[in-house]
């Protein structure tokens, strides 16, 4: 990768390859362990690698009709727990039959896919998506908030510190202001921003959660 990254396909980089690794060092023992709501970590490993092969899956299909964008990287998430079950049970579906040890190849190997794709397609291109038609970049912005907040649920899974790499932080903590409508709270530091405001700190700020 070179330094002309957009910071958008920059802190995709950086927090996959941060995921990619963690996958890569869990015990086999820890694949069963509760990591997100009715989710095994072994089911959101499936999540995962979901999330990060939709650029390419998305900009393989053919260009939406429409000739502007139905959402950006903040209206995205509007709505976004009307999915929460159809996306539990396609995660857990997912995950049947997969030998756990798979996991770390196969979000390396989607990943990537997205990576190239991105290459090909270039930022403007509109990709259908299942909030309808949005710029390649916009929806490569959103990718990151997924898999940085998820890698984040792993980590605490495997009883690590739940911290996003400073590039997927970063970009996810932008998206997750942009949805408050201004900065995080002074008291609140970047990582405890993103769990508060993702519902998975409890808070006493009626303003939280921004998403869930």
């Amino acid at each position: 990768m070179t330094d002309d990254l957009t910071p958008e396909l920059a802190a995709f980089v950086a927090e996959c390859r941060a995921v990619e690794d963690t996958l890569h060092q869990v015990p086999p023992d820890a694949w069963a362990r509760p990591a997100l709501g009715e989710w095994t970590l072994h089911e959101l490993a499936a999540h995962l690698v979901r999330q990060a092969d939709r650029l390419d899956v998305y900009g393989a299909a053919p260009t939406p009709a429409a000739q502007h964008p139905a959402a950006d990287r903040v209206s995205y998430f509007d709505g976004t727990a009307d999915l929460a079950a159809d996306v539990a049970q396609r995660a857990r579906a997912q995950a049947e039959g997969v030998p756990p040890a798979e996991w770390s190849q196969r979000f390396g190997s989607a990943w990537r896919a997205s990576v190239a794709r991105f290459g090909e397609i270039g930022p403007e291109r509109l990709v259908p998506t299942v909030k309808g038609p949005l710029a390649a970049l916009e929806f490569l912005a959103t990718r990151v908030l997924e898999v940085t907040v998820h890698h984040m649920d792993v980590r605490a899974a495997l009883d690590l510190p739940p911290t996003p790499t400073p590039e997927g932080g970063r970009l996810t903590m932008a998206i997750l202001e942009a949805r408050l409508g201004q900065p995080r709270p002074r008291a609140m530091g970047r990582t405890r921003f993103i769990l508060a405001a993702t519902g998975r700190l409890p808070t006493d700020d009626p303003r939280f959660p921004l998403l869930s």
